[in-house]
């Protein structure tokens, strides 16, 4: 890897530290499947805006990806990992704190299924590499970040509700309370996001 060329991303890193820490984020590792990887490259030598200037490297084989290739259909449906495209092995990724308690708490039942389900997961992520558009100079597409951090807000509300309506302890005021504060929360993950991914400066 070219170290003037390229800055790497890692923990302790604030951004990916978020990752780690924010429990709202479990939902999109468990049910969307979104993961993030334990390295990233940024191109310090772009002009580009940030979001152009991410790559991927993966140890097995030292090819270099941008992040752009996984900005669509790709991004999502990666539980058990992102399979690089040249030697189809997986980049290790990290998990959410709060999605290993989950799975740790859920392992009696899927864990017998673990080793099907990814040789089934990983063909399943090939054939959708195959039918993909030749990947060739990708741009970021223009990105709509008050729909993201409302999304973001959404999944926060979700997980929130969820355990107060099983324990019985969801109450309207309750239920108000959290869509506030949820909302909130979720137009500040929008703006953080406008904020770091949208400009040219490195993290």
């Amino acid at each position: 890897m070219n170290k003037e060329k390229y800055k790497e991303i890692k923990l302790p890193n604030l951004m990916i530290l978020h990752w780690v820490l924010n429990p709202g984020l479990a939902f999109n590792e468990l049910i969307l499947g979104q993961r993030l990887p334990k390295v990233m490259l940024i191109d310090q030598t772009s002009d580009e805006p940030l979001m152009e200037r991410q790559y991927l490297p993966c140890p097995h084989c030292q090819a270099i990806h941008a992040t752009a290739r996984w900005s669509k259909q790709a991004s999502f449906q990666n539980w058990f990992g992102i399979i690089c495209p040249s030697c189809e092995k997986t980049i290790p990724c990290l998990w959410n704190l709060t999605s290993l308690i989950i799975l740790a708490i859920t392992f009696p039942i899927w864990g017998w299924f673990k080793h099907p389900m990814q040789a089934r997961w990983k063909k399943f992520k090939l054939r959708q590499y195959a039918n993909m558009k030749p990947f060739e100079n990708a741009k970021a597409k223009e990105v709509s970040w008050l729909k993201m951090g409302l999304l973001f807000g959404v999944c926060m509300f979700v997980f929130a509700a969820i355990p107060l309506s099983i324990t019985d302890n969801l109450a309207g005021h309750s239920l108000l309370t959290i869509g506030i504060g949820c909302t909130i929360a979720g137009l500040l993950f929008g703006s953080m996001m406008k904020l770091v991914l949208g400009t040219k400066s490195s993290w």
